[in-house]
């Protein structure tokens, strides 16, 4: 290979990488509820005390009647939410975690009634 065909490829991998890295999946919800001093099986702990379900990873079980009063559960026992991992690109699918749904509608498919026509 000569010096420039290695920079061009070089350079190429590093944008290859790079995009590819900017749409990872939102961290876990134990991980965005940030308490000084709480480790993950108290944050764990906390959260299913304020009445999250089995999916304490991303929350997808949660109805959005209930994201308000669980925040404000969380907030009370002194912890805050983090946001930054929550991106409207990687944000979507039936999966998706509730902050999704709460500010993108990800995974909300909303169906309307076909009419045929005559």
């Amino acid at each position: 290979m000569t010096y420039f065909s290695r920079i061009i490829f070089t350079l190429f991998m590093f944008i290859l990488t790079g995009c590819s890295l900017y749409q990872v999946v939102p961290d876990p919800l134990w991980d965005a509820w940030y308490k000084r001093g709480s480790d993950k099986e108290t944050t764990i702990k906390d959260m299913r005390e304020c009445g999250y379900g089995k999916d304490v990873q991303s929350g997808a079980d949660l109805p959005n009647s209930k994201i308000a009063p669980l925040h404000l559960c969380m907030e009370e026992k002194g912890y805050k939410f983090d946001f930054s991992s929550f991106r409207a690109n990687n944000c979507y699918g039936t999966n998706a975690p509730y902050p999704c749904r709460a500010y993108w509608s990800g995974g909300n498919a909303q169906w309307e009634e076909v009419k045929p026509t005559n």
